[in-house]
Order: structure tokens, then C-alpha cells, then sequence
């Protein structure tokens, strides 16, 4: 009875034996562990689970857990002991201490398993140079050739001051084998302004071309944004390395300064999607990407037959339909701005799934599964404090836009967009104000069709 009082609570079979300081000594460690656990969840169980990304977090987490359990075997051993006097030792009370000891070494062993491997993940997660999603090497200069003027090279090199506006840009990329590239077909800036307690949503368009480049001139007509990282890898000259060419050219564009990047695999979102259950959205038009002239439909780049359909109205959507919800752009009606309102639209309703409690006990699993598929600068300590902000920023206090309609100047001979940049210079100075890049200086120039 004593090893098993202790079994349930360290010290109850100590004091069941009449020790009671012995029943304090053992009792104290395991509620001051509680008191922790209590205060970590003060912010809900997503807030908790994600605190578990930071592998500091994750490490400080799996010590305590096998502290704990060896300190649970030797409270219950303890126990057993004491029970002594009171004649409790028997044959059926060592099997009983042995399933007792057993159950805790198997429960704290697979406990500090997933902490370890959510160590690990986090580990690989947030190392800002994974090479197979961003390119962070210099191009080399030519003999006598001079570097152009440059912006900050590393957005995470200096963090934004505390209570300050914090902005990340999150980049999906295509990077399959068979393109033999890599190409950032999601473009999405958010920034969110502590002042206001409000979240700004820009999506740039993948297609457009003849930008005006942040060191200067303007992209070729070929050039298409989406492609910038790879084109500069390939020879085309820029004063930073691929990757970060593509985040100062989108903070020059957008005019706010972008403090941290993500970049995620496609083929990660559909793993990430499909561990939470799927998601909903309310589609707001009939899509059907089937075959049209010489348009053979939707490529589900998996051998699939090609075409997409997908009714208007709510929808529960798993991972590979979310995928093509969000890539779609060929259906009557739809085009490169359609779907990249359904990006912003699926990237909420992923955050809102994610927000269950019952999401939890996935988060391991889920950071395992997606740590060599997403690489970011942002702190792995902040995401948890970000994570309960975003819990508290009103649905009204959110601001989404997609760089098209009024943004729109027309197609290239090339088939690429093109936008007016002096437009977006406004959307700039409206939305971030002082903040922005662009106020207080003339717009940048025209550049579509020059």
C-alpha cells in the first residue's frame, strides 16, 4: 500500500508509514514541478505546446522528466521499505513494487523520448541555413568588380527592440526535384504592430517582373520574383547572397523592414495540414482547374491524373487538397491574386486548427516530421510569446492584401505581371505609417513596360 500511495504522489506512502518528514522531503520536489508545469499553461495548451519548439525549452523539459521518474522510483522504493514495519512485505507486494517501477521507467522513458526529439527537431528547425530551401552564400565578385549598395544581409543579425513592430516574411517554395529549382511561390509578409495590437498581411504576386531592384535598375522582362534566389545563383549579379536578395528585394517593394524569414516545403505543408486533421475554409468561388485548350488541368505532381475541382461554400480539406486549394490559379475567374488570398486564408485556418487543445500531443511529432523541411531566423524562445499575442489580436485588428486590382498594371510581352510600385509605395505609408520605408521619400520608380 505504501509503494503504491507513493507510486501515485511521491511521500503519500511515507506518510501512509507515519514519516512525515521523509513524506515532506519527498513531496516538496514533485509539487514545485506541478507549481511550473501550472504556470507555463497559465496561457493556455497551445501557448504551452509551442514552448516546447524552443530547444532550450524542449532540453530543460526532458532533464526534469528524468529527474522526475528517477526521483518516483526512489519514493516508491522508499515506500516499499518503510512499509516493512508495518508487515506489507510479501511475495505479491515485489511483483506489485516491480509493475510499479516498471510503469514509471516506461512512461518517463517515452515522455523524455519526445521531449529528445523535439530537441533535436527544434534544433534543425531554426538553423537559418538550410541549403536544399535558401541559398545564404555571396556570390563571388569578378576581378575588379565592385559590390552595388547593400541593405542589412542577415534580417535576424539585429532583433527589433522590445515592443516593437516585429515582421517575418514567410516563404513557401517548390523545391522539386524534377523543376531542378527552387521557386518561392508563396510570397507573404506579416508584420505585427504591438501599438495597435493589429497584423498586416501583404501577399506579393510570384509572377511579376520588371520590378525596381533594391540596389538598383529593374528586373529583366524573363526575371519572375518567384525565380530571383535561383537567377542570382545562376550569375545574375546582386550585392547579397540568392536567398536574402529575394527578402531585401520584398522589403523594398512592400517599404517595411523585414526582421526574420521562414521558408517551408510544399511537401511539408501537406505533412502539416494532414497531422492536424485538415482544415476548414469557406471557399468563395467554384474552382475547376481541369483541362482547357492547352491547359491539360491542374498537376498534382504526383502522377495523378490532372484537374482540380472544388466546390464554393465551407470545406474540410486534408493536406494535398489544401495544397492545390492554395497553388490553383488556372480556373475561369481565378489567376495569381486568387489564390493568393486563399494562402492568407489557409494560413489562418491552419493557426486556428493548430489553437485546439487537442493539437497537443501532435506537436512533436509535427516539429519531427517538418525539421528538415523549414528553416527560419526567428527565435525558437519568442515563438510561444508570439503565438499567445496572436491568440489576442481581434479578427477585426487583422489587415489583408494582395497586391492586385488597383496594384495591377498589366501583363509583359514575357507573360509576367507587373505592378504600379508607386501604388504599393501608398499601401506601404498607409498601412505602417512612419514605420514605412517609403514615407517621408518619393515613390520608387516606373518601371512596367519601360
Amino acid at each position: 500500500m505504501a509503494a503504491l500511495l507513493s507510486f501515485l504522489w511521491p511521500g503519500l506512502g511515507q506518510l501512509y508509514a507515519g514519516r512525515r518528514r521523509q513524506a515532506i522531503a519527498f513531496a516538496v520536489p514533485a509539487a514545485l514541478v506541478l507549481l511550473v508545469v501550472i504556470y507555463q499553461m497559465r496561457q493556455g495548451f497551445l501557448v504551452f505546446g509551442t514552448r516546447f519548439v524552443s530547444p532550450r525549452f524542449a532540453l530543460a523539459a526532458f532533464v526534469i522528466v528524468v529527474l522526475l521518474g528517477t526521483w518516483r522510483v526512489v519514493a516508491v522504493a522508499h515506500a516499499f521499505v518503510a512499509g516493512e514495519a508495518l508487515g506489507t512485505r510479501r511475495t505479491l507486494e515485489r511483483a506489485v513494487l516491480a509493475a510499479l517501477v516498471a510503469a514509471i521507467v516506461v512512461s518517463h522513458s517515452a515522455a523524455g523520448y519526445m521531449l529528445w526529439v523535439t530537441y533535436n527537431a527544434g534544433s534543425k528547425a531554426f538553423n537559418p541555413d538550410n541549403p536544399n530551401l535558401v541559398d545564404l552564400v555571396t556570390p563571388t565578385l569578378a576581378p575588379g568588380e565592385t559590390p552595388g549598395p547593400s541593405v542589412d544581409a542577415l534580417p535576424s543579425v539585429v532583433p527589433p527592440p522590445p515592443d516593437s513592430r516585429v515582421t517575418i516574411l514567410f516563404n513557401g517554395v517548390d523545391s522539386s526535384p524534377s523543376r531542378g529549382e527552387n521557386l518561392y511561390d508563396s510570397i507573404m509578409v506579416v508584420s505585427y504592430d504591438p501599438k495597435t495590437n493589429s497584423v498586416q498581411m501583404v501577399s506579393v504576386p510570384r509572377d511579376i517582373s520588371n520590378f525596381p531592384l533594391y540596389f538598383g535598375g529593374k528586373a529583366p522582362d524573363w526575371m519572375r520574383i518567384n525565380a530571383l534566389p535561383t537567377d542570382v545563383h545562376a550569375g545574375f549579379r546582386s550585392p547579397d547572397s540568392p536567398y536574402i536578395t529575394l527578402v531585401n528585394e520584398v522589403q523594398y517593394l512592400v517599404g517595411i523592414q523585414i526582421d526574420y524569414y521562414a521558408v517551408m516545403d510544399l511537401g511539408a505543408f501537406v505533412k502539416m495540414v494532414d497531422m492536424v486533421g485538415g482544415i476548414d475554409v469557406d471557399n468563395p468561388s467554384a474552382i475547376c482547374d481541369c483541362a482547357s485548350g492547352s491547359w491539360p488541368g491542374y498537376d498534382w505532381m504526383d502522377g495523378s491524373p490532372y484537374g482540380f475541382s472544388l466546390p464554393a461554400g465551407p470545406q474540410h480539406l486534408d493536406g494535398r487538397h489544401a495544397l492545390a486549394y492554395v497553388r490553383s490559379r488556372h480556373s475561369a475567374g481565378q489567376n495569381d491574386y486568387s489564390r493568393q488570398g486563399r494562402q492568407q486564408q489557409v494560413l489562418i485556418a491552419l493557426l486556428h486548427k493548430m489553437a485546439e487543445p487537442g493539437q497537443l500531443l501532435n506537436l512533436p511529432t509535427l516539429i519531427d516530421t517538418l525539421a528538415s523541411s523549414v528553416t527560419t531566423t526567428f527565435p525558437a524562445d519568442k515563438v510561444a510569446d508570439y503565438v499567445a499575442i496572436g491568440q489576442d489580436v481581434p479578427s477585426g485588428n487583422i489587415k489583408q492584401v494582395v497586391l492586385d486590382g488597383e496594384y495591377f498594371w498589366g501583363y509583359l510581352s514575357s507573360g509576367a505581371s507587373c505592378l504600379h510600385y508607386d501604388k504599393v509605395a501608398d499601401l506601404s505609408r498607409q498601412m505602417f505609417g512612419q514605420e514605412s520605408l517609403w514615407s517621408g521619400k518619393a515613390d520608387p520608380p516606373a518601371t512596367c513596360g519601360t
